[in-house]
């Protein structure tokens, strides 16, 4: 039969064991938060990359258009028109 002393110790060393373990989920949970940040910001970049790629790539359809033939000067004209209504659009959502 155990003694109540027994009892305690063995209650005391649960919470010492329980106590340990919090520790190490902690620090556990401290490094998969510097990763997650981490991630995070090199998604950051790759966006602002994946964004001036996408700009460099309506920069040489632009070039290509002038250059190229009716059809893809006409396509060309077809953009810069939505464009502009996206931007007078734009212009009146801000003026209303």
């Amino acid at each position: 039969m155990s003694t109540p002393i027994d009892k305690v110790q063995r209650i005391q060393d649960q919470v010492h064991d329980l106590i340990e373990r919090y520790r190490l989920t902690l620090g556990e949970l401290e490094e998969k938060a510097t990763d997650v940040a981490a991630l995070h910001q090199e998604l950051t970049l790759e966006r602002k990359k994946v964004a001036g790629l996408r700009s460099e790539i309506e920069q040489l359809r632009l070039l290509m258009a002038f250059n190229g033939t009716q059809a893809e000067r006409q396509a060309l004209q077809r953009q810069l028109n939505e464009w502009v209504r996206e931007i007078n659009k734009c212009l009146a959502h801000l003026n209303a």
